[in-house]
């Protein structure tokens, strides 16, 4: 588990009854929290994805066991926080696809995304800080998006991996990036499937008694 500096912000931060964890490395979702001008830390946890055994399991139920796996991993140390944790998957046909483990499996994920309509399952789970009364100590639900995708020549498909965009992303593609010129419309929620939607987070903050917008300062 890897612990980084907390996470500032220039304008008042937006502070909560216990501290805030994002128990996530990934850039996306620093960035979308931060939009918030929540006040957070972030600490990566120590979980190994790829060695679970969750092919029975459909896409939404994945990324919830994922979200809660990655979140219980990092509440173990950090009882009186608030601990976040997610996890996005793209879905095609019944194929889940995760990060593309090397150019050739990217290749094959656009290649197959390509002129169709795909899903984005995004699940999001948090954990309530000990011993605060009537406050369920876990808060965690999926939500999709679908993401129709233009149609791609193979040279369109080569340069887009050539920005080395796609090799951390699920689906090998980022809505926010040089991939937004690939995606035609979206039906659903756009933060979703940029990793981490705000509206579901402030969904389940709600359920804990912590509403976002409800403690958001006043100017």
């Amino acid at each position: 588990m890897i612990e980084m500096e907390p996470v500032t912000t220039q304008q008042q931060p937006l502070r909560l009854s216990h501290p805030v964890i994002l128990a996530s490395g990934s850039p996306r979702r620093k960035e979308l929290l931060g939009s918030l001008g929540l006040d957070f830390q972030i600490v990566v946890p120590n979980v190994d994805e790829e060695g679970f055994d969750l092919g029975h399991l459909p896409p939404a139920d994945v990324v919830k066991f994922l979200a809660r796996t990655k979140a219980q991993e990092v509440y173990k140390h950090h009882h009186q926080a608030y601990v976040i944790g997610s996890d996005t998957l793209v879905v095609i046909n019944h194929e889940i696809f995760g990060k593309p483990k090397t150019k050739e499996d990217a290749f094959r994920m656009l290649k197959a995304l390509q002129g169709n309509a795909h899903q984005v399952y995004t699940g999001i789970a948090i954990f309530s800080p000990d011993a605060l009364p009537n406050v369920p100590p876990i808060a965690c639900e999926a939500l999709c998006t679908t993401v129709h995708m233009r149609a791609l020549s193979d040279a369109e498909i080569h340069t887009y991996i050539a920005t080395g965009e796609p090799m951390d992303k699920a689906g090998a593609y980022a809505i926010q990036g040089y991939g937004s010129t690939l995606i035609e419309r979206i039906d659903g929620c756009y933060f979703n499937v940029v990793g981490m939607s705000l509206y579901l987070l402030d969904r389940l903050f709600a359920q804990l008694g912590q509403a976002l917008l409800q403690n958001a300062p006043a100017q």
